[in-house]
């Protein structure tokens, strides 16, 4: 039997030591320690919502000088979201967990289907006469080859977030990510509603607003960008960025255990608190228990996983979320599997 467990309380946060700086960055970091971290595979939403996505390709296509294009590059720019609706499947069926937001579609065979399946419908749509067109066998590539573009603009631009996109499967479960951006951006999600909106209600001519857009992202990947050179030259071990661009939460591991510390640009690390990887068993005994479906939902939404026996039950979770240090995603956290029953 396979029982999902309980979410786990946030982290009252740590000392970041003394210093009028240290003070200064230890406030803003209490404001947002609680705040959704998102190094978590399954996202939702997403690192960079659809919207800023949508307006990303279009300014991309604008400097290209190829406006006419845009509605194709959009579509693809978004596409890739679509798999919100695949967590109904993954949910409920443990052995589809690829099948989620985050997951299968955001891979590059995941954005050459579902490009294929939107131009199919595009030009299902175009020979039913809905859309007036005229379509013919160079514009039907042509048109596949702007969605696909915009469908790995999105990839490209999602995997520069923690906890990154599986760019591989079906081959492949594993995430990759540079990690310079913490995932959601409430700077890049509220610059494109607040640009949009007055675009819309035509108070903002769409060049104008556009090029702000433009000028907010490169500034706000820049800033991350170095922010993230700095930390990887200065901080050994896997580095979580967080909201606070001060702020990194920095993961080392041994054979038994991984230690959790958080580094504060300026002031060093804080905090600290060794978590051992197995608790009344081992590497060894688990291991027939990892091919099991749930077992694999857990670790793929997880940042780390842990394993503790309990009499003839095995536990399986994610300590992090579980303790408060990522607060994202909610669901499966951990799993507690009967050995009798699975053996």
């Amino acid at each position: 039997m396979v029982i999902l467990g309980d979410c786990g309380s946030p982290d009252p946060g740590s000392n970041l030591g003394p210093g009028l700086l240290c003070l200064f960055l230890k406030k803003k970091v209490c404001l947002t320690a609680s705040s959704p971290i998102l190094f978590s595979p399954h996202l939702q939403p997403s690192p960079v919502d659809a919207l800023s996505h949508a307006l990303i390709a279009a300014i991309i296509l604008l400097a290209l000088g190829l406006p006419n294009f845009i509605p194709f590059a959009v579509i693809g720019a978004v596409i890739p979201d679509a798999d919100i609706f695949f967590s109904l499947v993954s949910d409920r069926s443990p052995r589809f967990y690829l099948c989620t937001h985050g997951g299968i579609a955001h891979s590059i065979a995941g954005a050459v289907v579902m490009s294929a399946l939107a131009c199919l419908s595009i030009l299902g749509i175009s020979i039913a006469g809905i859309v007036p067109s005229s379509f013919n066998y160079g514009s039907v590539i042509a048109a596949f080859a702007l969605v696909l573009g915009g469908a790995l603009l999105h990839l490209f631009l999602d995997i520069l977030a923690c906890p990154g996109i599986p760019i591989l499967a079906p081959f492949s479960d594993r995430k990759y990510t540079p990690g310079i951006l913490p995932g959601p951006s409430l700077l890049v999600m509220g610059a494109a509603v607040g640009i949009s909106v007055p675009i819309v209600v035509n108070r903002v001519p769409i060049i104008s607003g556009l090029t702000l857009y433009a000028a907010i992202i490169v500034l706000y990947l820049a800033c991350r960008t170095g922010a993230f050179l700095y930390v990887r030259v200065m901080v050994p071990g896997r580095r979580v960025p967080t909201i606070n661009p001060f702020r990194w939460l920095v993961i080392t591991e041994d054979d038994a255990a991984f230690t959790v510390r958080y580094y504060t640009v300026f002031c060093g690390f804080s905090g600290g608190e060794v978590i051992e990887k197995f608790r009344n068993t081992n590497a060894r005994e688990v291991a027939p228990y990892l091919g099991i479906a749930e077992v694999r939902r857990v670790r793929f939404y997880s940042s780390i996983m842990t394993v503790e026996k309990v009499g003839s039950s095995l536990i399986f979770c994610d300590p992090l979320r579980e303790k408060g240090y990522l607060s994202y995603p909610p669901a499966f956290r951990r799993i507690v599997l009967s050995m009798k029953e699975a053996g």
